[in-house]
């Protein structure tokens, strides 16, 4: 591994032993994550990064948390410019700022960076021919840290350069012109986001503005196949690649190019691997200043990988243990103890909901027939057929013997009758346990519907109200829907 300058070696340390901390002090899987790619970003400036979660049940790689580079041409505005940019191009004067949401210069922004409150800014003007023609923007520091004097002097520098080597009449009609400014500014100030802003003569009005900025969660979600792409043949190999141009890599997958309309060059992919057990890949791609990834980048990013491995997998049993303290294991289903945190939880949101109270028919006779483990397949098996019909949202817990209830968000009385039914006849036309000879015809369904507001406002309430209306339909007639009065 090559040596690090050993002016970066105290920051490289610190940062990881921030990490070392961040990952080591919760349980929160996407907490995790996000503070993993943060941490990799303070070391390694990147056009893009991506963790990449592996599903071991699919045998899939899942973008679980991404940021990638746009670059945007704003194009004319003809409009009076606010904010950063308008005062620096009216002083001519460069201005760091700590805090843009407090900063009185950043009111009244028109296409320039400030943003959310603590936005970090970097601005410097372009001088030509004894006025400003522009105005260059830096966001927030690659790093984290905060903009510095040193920072302020390299970006005036750059702007000096920009403004003997390029004509401002000819920026607007060359977006090479213009990605090639944007590029060397946070080339000598690594920043997450940067902007070109141009001027009329008088530095009020906006006649042209571009930027460039790292976008999250651009394609979190997508999903590969593990033995796809680059990262693919790492998660395969379990070993950590260093390339000096991915895009003409044979491994290299175009779906990550047509979902982002980001072309790579240089790229780190290394495996995320604890005990022997792959928890996803981390790839980083493209460096700021345009030069190759060298090994120490890779090793560093190998440590925080390392460090997210572990925290991954503890999160992960954190995860599992929690499912399994709130699912019913005979079903799948939600239990009791979920029944109980969630129905308070949305009743106190305030949300319209539909709760339905279902108990079998019959079904005693089936367990004094063929005994209780085929009695309890048989619930399994309905309870897998009922689950068939919810919608994404909705939740079904099993709560007793063979009682189960079904929580509708944002549905009223109606939603829930109409899914009463669909439970009644799904139930009435299983006449088979699956894969068997076992006869269970005679077992039905008898449902009771509630809603919330219409007949309680507390979950206790509703409940039993749910539960009253499906006795009723149980002492009359079962295999069939009630309503609560």
């Amino acid at each position: 591994m090559n040596a690090a300058p050993d002016s970066t070696l105290p920051r490289e340390l610190d940062v990881i032993n921030k990490v070392t901390k961040a990952l080591t002090s919760t349980l929160d899987l996407a907490q995790v994550i996000r503070a993993a790619l943060a941490h990799i970003k303070t070391l390694v400036s990147a056009e893009a990064i991506s963790l990449l979660r592996y599903d071991a049940e699919r045998n899939e790689l899942v973008f679980a948390a991404t940021e990638t580079l746009r670059e945007s041409t704003l194009g004319s505005d003809g409009g009076e410019a606010g904010g950063l940019a308008a005062w620096v191009a009216r002083t001519g004067r460069s201005a760091i700022v700590d805090d843009a949401a407090t900063d009185p210069r950043c009111r009244g922004a028109g296409g320039t960076l400030n943003g959310p409150e603590g936005r970090q800014l970097l601005a410097v003007p372009v001088h030509r021919n004894g006025r400003v023609v522009a105005v260059i923007e830096l966001a927030d520091r690659y790093d984290g840290g905060r903009f510095s004097d040193a920072d302020q002097t390299a970006l005036e520098s750059a702007a000096d350069d920009a403004a003997r080597s390029v004509d401002p009449d000819q920026v607007a009609r060359t977006p090479d012109v213009v990605r090639g400014l944007l590029a060397g500014a946070v080339r000598v100030v690594p920043a997450q986001s940067a902007a070109l802003l141009l001027f009329d003569p008088e530095g009020r009005n906006l006649v042209f503005s571009a930027s460039r900025h790292l976008e999250a969660g651009t394609i979190d979600g997508l999903r590969m196949p593990a033995d796809q792409g680059i990262a693919g043949w790492v998660a395969q190999h379990r070993e950590a690649l260093l390339l000096e141009d991915a895009s003409t890599d044979p491994r290299w997958n175009r779906s990550f190019e047509a979902a982002t309309r980001f072309r790579p060059r240089s790229m780190l992919c290394v495996p995320v691997i604890s005990r022997n057990a792959l928890h996803g890949v981390i790839q980083v791609m493209n460096r700021l200043d345009g030069r190759p990834f060298d090994q120490h980048q890779l090793g560093l990013v190998q440590i925080l990988a390392d460090h997210a491995a572990i925290a991954l997998e503890n999160a992960a049993l954190y995860r599992k243990a929690q499912i399994a303290a709130v699912t019913d294991d005979l079903t799948g289903l939600g239990n009791n103890r979920h029944l109980n945190q969630l129905l308070p939880q949305l009743i106190a949101e305030g949300r319209p909901l539909a709760l339905l109270v279902l108990d079998f028919d019959n079904f005693k006779q089936v367990v004094d027939r063929y005994g209780h483990l085929i009695g309890s397949q048989t619930l399994a098996y309905l309870g897998r057929l009922m689950a068939r019909l919810l919608r994404p949202g909705d939740f079904a817990a099993r709560f007793g013997g063979d009682e189960f209830a079904i929580i509708l968000p944002d549905s009223g009385v109606e939603a829930g009758v109409a899914m009463a039914i669909s439970l009644c006849a799904t139930v009435a036309a299983a006449d088979r346990l699956a894969d068997t000879d076992v006869d269970i015809s005679g077992v039905t369904a008898s449902v009771g519907v509630a809603a919330f507001p219409d007949h309680a406002a507390e979950p206790d309430a509703l409940l039993r109200a749910a539960d009253q209306a499906m006795y009723t339909v149980k002492r009359a007639q079962k295999n069939g829907v009630g309503r609560a009065g």
